[in-house]
């Protein structure tokens, strides 16, 4: 267990800023940047838990910490130039992270480790699957971030889909919210206990089951005990529809979703 946490005060002025100033060139709908600004503190938030009730070196520590913090940087350009958060109609936004780090030069003051720590986290914290063979150091910095990530997540999508306003179409990455309409590979997967993919996804429905199917993809205890204690995942699940295409994965994965901690 990490008592002191790292100080990344400075880098958490800088992205600040960075928002600050993109927000300020988003001259249409700035509500989705708002709604990134708040998401990366939620993770940020996320991955303290996890760092102080895990074991990690130092320099794990930091950068998953900075990853956390950084791991959407681009989400802000993403949105302003192409109007979308989906990454096939527009850029990786993993990748793209990385470059505008590179760029700003924001990590020069920390130490090569940390440095090669954060930019693989935040350039792999989207993939489907992380890379075979991958150091156990990076993998567990990634890990946090795409733990935290997750968590954070189902907060947004469970307050968006409660309380709709003018970002959750772009928050439901613009999905069809269809009764009925699901995509069958997607429920195949939550019988199987298996991730289901983005790519995959039809409608709002599947949206909702591919969420509940992240409990199959933490890495950590902590990330596992927040899952379930803060209960977003669980009030997603609760309202897909209860017919014959559905009702059974509702069901199963409620069932594990209301398991003990």
């Amino acid at each position: 267990m990490n008592a002191t946490l790292p100080d990344i005060r400075p880098h958490e002025e800088w992205f600040r800023a960075y928002v600050a100033a993109e927000r300020a060139r988003e001259q249409e709908n700035p509500a989705p940047l708002d709604l990134k600004e708040q998401h990366t503190a939620g993770v940020l938030r996320h991955a303290r838990a996890i760092v102080a009730e895990e074991a990690f070196s130092p320099a794990e520590a930091r950068a998953a910490l900075l990853a956390a913090l950084y791991h959407d940087v681009a989400r802000f350009e993403q949105y302003r130039l192409f109007r979308t958060f989906r990454d096939p109609l527009s850029r990786n936004h993993g990748q793209w992270g990385v470059c505008i780090l590179k760029q700003e030069a924001r990590l020069t003051e920390e130490t090569p480790e940390i440095r090669r720590l954060t930019l693989t986290a935040v350039g792999l914290h989207n993939r489907y699957a992380l890379p075979a063979r991958l150091p156990e150091a990076f993998l567990r910095v990634t890990c946090v971030v795409r733990d935290a990530d997750k968590l954070d997540i189902l907060r947004v999508m469970d307050d968006n889909l409660h309380h709709p306003d003018a970002a959750t179409r772009t928050a439901v990455l613009s999905l069809p919210d269809t009764p009925g309409l699901y995509s069958p590979r997607v429920l195949e997967d939550a019988l199987a206990n298996r991730v289901a993919a983005y790519a995959d996804l039809s409608s709002v429905n599947d949206f909702r089951v591919l969420l509940g199917t992240w409990l199959n993809d933490l890495h950590f205890a902590t990330s596992r005990r927040i899952f379930l204690q803060e209960g977003h995942a669980r009030h997603l699940v609760e309202e897909l529809p209860r017919d014959d295409a559905c009702g059974a994965v509702r069901e199963h994965l409620l069932n594990r979703l209301n398991s003990p901690c």
